[in-house]
């Protein structure tokens, strides 16, 4: 029987939270591959990235937004708090996810008085239930659900999948009556080139510490076919504050560049659909993060 369009169902929602709570992870678990980097490191994302679910009936597309700051520290973390705000404001629902191992934070706090002032649907997502009791489960319910007038809350596993059905089945229902944005086969809005740069920046934040992640960009300068036309060439530049952070992903001998490379280019051949030539080059750019033209030259400000 031809399917009623009449009754198709297509939207956007949200996720909003503070950093490392799992947004990423819930969203490449939601569409099923990876469209989101993640790593442990706060502020992963920086981009607004778009997951697009497809259901018989529905398609939901969700965004998932840089992390909730109350206050940021250079020009770039005042962007992707603006970028946040903006998306939540946008949305047809709004999802705040939580880390559900840890209470309420002033940082959580923060989004929730963000929450308060929006009018669409509210749905709490309390994640990492794997790493703890049922008890400490109920008592963040409860925490969490006094931040904002929540519909409905849910607990969640992104990492391991846990309960996740429920919730997309859920957010499908608060979905307005509506054509579908994208087509059936598309599953993300970021280009190739786009995601190269956030699969190395990925890599960049896994093989370092705390002082270089925050002060790491990644711009692909050249991105074409190699002269053997089964190899892609990629030629990107990392970006830098300062010669030690240059020195640290450089590594003894290059060696953590090497690693950094390598395990880069594992992710980014079944992107292209071929073997991969990552040609990778370190520049230093000071106080980047703080520099509109920068900003504007690295394409942050669009986020």
């Amino acid at each position: 029987m031809e399917e009623n369009r009449s009754a198709f169902r297509s939207g956007f929602v949200a996720l909003i939270g503070k950093p490392n709570v799992g947004k990423s992870t819930l969203l490449n678990c939601i569409v099923g591959q990876k469209v989101a980097i993640t790593s442990s490191k706060p502020q992963t994302t920086r981009r607004r990235v778009l997951g697009i679910h497809h259901g018989r009936s529905r398609q939901i597309v969700f965004v998932d937004t840089p992390g909730f700051l109350r206050t940021p520290s250079n020009r770039l973390g005042e962007m992707m708090l603006e970028s946040a705000k903006t998306e939540g404001q946008e949305a047809d629902v709004v999802v705040l996810v939580a880390d559900c191992a840890l209470p309420p934070s002033d940082d959580d706090r923060k989004v929730g008085d963000f929450l308060r002032e929006l009018s669409m649907p509210k749905v709490l997502v309390l994640n990492k239930i794997d790493i703890v009791t049922e008890e400490e489960q109920r008592k963040r319910l409860q925490e969490y659900n006094a931040l904002a007038d929540f519909q409905k809350s849910f607990l969640v596993s992104a990492f391991r999948n846990l309960r996740v059905r429920g919730l997309v089945n859920y957010l499908g229902k608060l979905m307005p009556e509506g054509c579908p944005y994208f087509p059936p086969e598309q599953v993300s809005d970021q280009n190739n080139q786009l995601l190269a740069e956030e699969i190395i920046r990925e890599k960049l934040l896994r093989n370092t510490g705390q002082e270089v992640p925050h002060a790491v960009a990644v711009q692909v300068e050249e991105c074409r076919p190699a002269e053997n036309k089964n190899m892609q060439y990629l030629r990107a530049v990392i970006y830098v504050e300062r010669d030690g952070q240059k020195n640290i992903i450089l590594g003894s001998g290059g060696n953590r560049l090497k690693r950094i490379g390598s395990q880069a280019r594992a992710d980014l051949e079944p992107v292209f659909g071929k073997k991969v030539y990552l040609d990778l080059w370190i520049k230093i750019k000071e106080n980047w993060r703080d520099r509109s033209d920068w900003l504007r030259a690295l394409g942050y400000d669009g986020m």
